[in-house]
């Protein structure tokens, strides 16, 4: 159950490699294509899917939906190969499919510029401009294909085991170079990777049993296998059709056990305006995967006259109805999205904490009737609004508020600086935890090596003493305290004790 995966750019000889590594190792040879050719089968449309990716593109719910789809199938495909064969798989990153499988040899393999260019120019009868540019063009696209399906820079080396140049080195030889690599220890599969393999081959048929399901084909959802147990995960505005979840899913024999779990908490982020570009996106992010939550996007225009708001707009809708039987995905022009707020929710949707997303045009009234009391939300994030008034207006309108929404519903309302003050542990907050740290320890230290005379001051006779000494706990203890407390609330803040 080896697992070897080739990382290959556009003339990279990746192929050729692949193909002669697996021929002289006896192993399966699959490539990218053969799981594009079975996509296209099952009416995934992924030339849709790639034209989204790599041109400017809005992306619609249907879209997101349908690279989950993808990611499972590929997936699924990798993990039922890999335990039944021993393969070689040559594509984009491919290991990145089988995540927490630490047994697979990963190479990338490269080549130089001038014999890439070679080859588009005898193979595409293209001048040498355009073949240069051709491959520029299909590098970019490449890279933004894995940074959107994986969240990653394809040209890290760390993501690789093996960086392969061939440009000067023959095919076969390096193919034979390999083999030799591919017989060391840490590249074999133990019985906890074989285990690992299984639970996500289970999870993502699960995810797929589920997509292609009309009543349950439309769901945010969270799917992960643990020793042949499925956790599902749902939103809170999805409790109806979660009760087929478990239905569907006893159809997979593999399942000793479903549990299905409504997600504990949403975050409510609430501004005028998202750039999507901006680091507060990973901010909120971060705080959601530690919470486990999902993250509702509203994007509200101030206004005291205007008391309306819109439903929400989370793209929680089953696909039209004759979409897999007619294989067919209809184009739709998205408007251009000043505000950012699509950019921001496609985002979520790719991480896997989309919340659902609205409009709203009022007052402060509006927003508190726009928050539903059935979620259990567990913060709301209050940002970037009034942004036509001046800084001290904008600061006091905002603080006004928050105090309105948090009175109302008993939720902290916090901006994205008391976010980042209150969940952001960076190198300032090391150095802070540390100096209270230290003197926290000097105190004690000192105490302990000097008790008999503490305990000697504390006792000692005359009422002026007494009066002294009583003035002097009462100044030492609340200053001790907030040593102390500063620096064990810093800790549990490191160690994400929320």
């Amino acid at each position: 159950m080896q697992i070897i995966t080739v990382s290959r750019g556009s003339q990279s000889y990746g192929e050729n490699f692949a193909k002669m590594l697996a021929a002289k190792l006896g192993y399966l040879c699959i490539g990218r294509e053969e799981i594009l050719e079975e996509a296209t089968r099952q009416r995934i449309p992924i030339g849709k899917i790639e034209t989204a990716i790599i041109k400017p593109y809005i992306y619609s719910e249907e879209l997101a939906l349908e690279l989950e789809h993808y990611k499972a199938l590929a997936t699924s495909i990798l993990c039922e190969k890999s335990l039944n064969n021993n393969i070689v798989y040559h594509g984009r990153t491919g290991h990145l499919l089988l995540p927490g499988i630490d047994h697979i040899l990963k190479i990338r393999v490269i080549a130089d510029m001038e014999s890439r260019i070679e080859q588009v120019m005898q193979k595409l009868l293209l001048s040498r401009q355009k073949a240069k540019q051709y491959i520029e063009q299909l590098e970019i696209d490449r890279k933004r294909w894995v940074k959107k399906f994986y969240n990653v820079d394809w040209d890290i080396s760390t993501l690789y085991d093996f960086v392969l140049n061939l440009s000067h080195m023959n095919v076969e030889n390096a193919a034979t170079a390999v083999c030799s690599m591919a017989q060391l220890p840490e590249f074999q599969a133990t019985p906890a990777n074989i285990k690992s393999l299984h639970d996500l081959h289970l999870a993502a048929k699960a995810r797929l049993l589920l997509i292609r399901e009309k009543a349950t084909s439309h769901m945010n959802i969270k799917i992960r296998a643990s020793e042949g147990i499925l956790y599902v995960t749902y939103l809170p505005q999805q409790v109806k059709e979660a009760e087929r979840i478990s239905e569907i899913l006893s159809r997979l024999k593999e399942a000793r056990e479903i549990i299905c779990t409504e997600a504990e908490t949403n975050i409510l982020w609430v501004q005028e305006s998202f750039n999507p570009e901006e680091s507060a996106y990973q901010d909120v992010l971060k705080l959601a995967n530690t919470w486990g939550a999902a993250v509702e996007l509203v994007q509200i225009t101030p206004s005291d006259s205007i008391e309306e708001y819109m439903p929400a707009e989370d793209g929680a809708k089953p696909l039209t109805e004759d979409w897999r039987e007619s294989g067919i995905l209809e184009d739709k022009k998205t408007a251009e999205d000043r505000s950012g707020i699509s950019k921001i929710y496609e985002k979520l949707i790719n991480d896997g904490s989309a919340g659902g997303k609205r409009n709203i045009q009022g007052s402060q009234k509006t927003l508190l009737n726009a928050i539903d009391r059935t979620i259990p939300y567990r913060l709301i994030i209050m940002d970037n609004i009034f942004r036509e008034k001046g800084h001290a207006a904008q600061v006091r309108l905002l603080r006004e508020w928050s105090n309105f929404i948090e009175d109302h519903i008993k939720i902290p309302v916090l901006t994205l600086g008391e976010l980042r003050s209150k969940y952001r542990f960076g190198f300032r907050e090391v150095i802070r935890m540390v100096l209270f740290g230290v003197l926290t320890a000097i105190v004690l230290l000192l105490v302990y090596l000097n008790e008999s005379d503490v305990i000697g001051l504390l006792t000692i006779e005359g009422t002026g003493y007494k009066i002294l000494v009583t003035i002097g706990v009462f100044a030492f203890v609340p200053l001790f305290a907030f040593t102390y407390s500063s620096f064990i609330k810093l800790l549990l803040k490191m160690i994400k004790f929320e």
